[in-house]
């Protein structure tokens, strides 16, 4: 008999998540939110961060939050569609994405070994995002195949412009330290780039360091922080005597958001998001994009253990 199980559970509110699970693992995914919301080892803690104001809630898709001053931060794993450089020309905002993607309602598929989220389809970018997520049965590995399929055109021509990416972030609690390996032949200098913000200031440089390699950035206590790299492996984070690592293939021959950033990893008080991107691309009617992550989680006693392991992927 196989040991992956994928059921129905009530989640914190919402009745329809699904709980999938092997001997090793377990995953949570919500389908009122289109998330992952949790990822632990049996009986473990969830790695990720969740925000309790919003526990049991669901937004109409389409719909901004709250008057469009915000978007939810509801946490978890989500899965957007273009970069933060384009949000104001969706929403009007720097910081609200595409409300029919983040935090909207998804579609649910069941499967032997996971479950495949469909996204509704985006009024602002014509687009729907297909997630894959699949375990096996045994060990923390899961796997999520990540489809972005131009289906409709756009209503406003401008939109049309939007290079599109699927831009995964898995929010993580604090405090943490995250890690990434720097590409030897980076297109930044140091390997790395700060991010510099119009409305805040960017502490990042405080809590970073790197050693053979491997940038190590330490979760703040307070102040908002966000670095990028052209990574080309994987980026991880230490919480709690845990190791998440996602892992992806870079392609050398395409162009990816931000000037070339393949990861990114913001982080505040709350938590720190470790974040994916795959190239972006123009998209024609029936083209899409296809992008894989990797997780696997690691209980390892010390940072220094953690890091010792980092130091042997490749």
């Amino acid at each position: 008999m196989s040991s992956i199980t994928v059921k129905n559970i009530q989640y914190k509110g919402w009745k329809e998540a699904l709980e999938i699970s092997n001997s090793d693992i377990q995953l949570i995914v919500v389908p009122e939110v289109g998330r992952i919301l949790h990822y632990s080892l049996i009986d473990g803690e969830n790695i990720f961060y969740e925000n309790s104001d919003f526990k049991g809630n669901s937004f109409k898709n389409g719909t901004f939050y709250n008057n469009k001053t915000e978007a939810p931060n509801v946490g978890g794993n989500r899965v957007l569609p273009c970069s933060e450089d384009y949000f104001h020309e969706i929403s009007g905002y720097r910081h609200i994405p595409d409300p029919f993607i983040n935090a909207s309602s998804y579609s649910i598929s069941y499967l032997t070994n996971g479950v495949i989220l469909k996204s509704p389809i985006s009024d602002f970018l014509g687009i729907q995002i297909e997630r894959k997520i699949t375990v096996n049965e045994t060990g923390s590995d899961v796997s999520i195949h990540q489809k972005l399929t131009k289906v409709k055109s756009t209503k406003n021509t401008l939109l049309s412009k939007i290079p599109l990416t699927i831009w995964s972030l898995s929010k993580i609690k604090t405090p943490n330290t995250a890690y990434v390996k720097l590409a030897n032949k980076s297109i930044f200098k140091n390997g790395y780039t700060i991010s510099k913000w119009p409305d805040a200031k960017n502490h990042a440089a405080k809590n970073i360091s790197v050693e053979n390699g491997i940038l190590k950035l330490k979760s703040s206590n307070k102040l908002p922080q966000k670095i990028g790299a052209d990574a080309k492996h994987w980026v991880a984070g230490y919480l709690e005597n845990h190791l998440f690592i996602e892992s992806f293939t870079f392609d050398e021959t395409s162009k990816y958001p931000d000037f070339g950033t393949s990861i990114t990893i913001f982080g505040n008080d709350l938590f720190s998001e470790l974040e994916v991107l795959s190239p972006e691309k123009h998209l024609e009617l029936g083209e899409c994009i296809e992008y894989q992550l990797q997780w696997s989680l690691h209980k390892m006693p010390t940072n220094k253990e953690a890091e010792e392991y980092l130091h042997q992927l490749h």
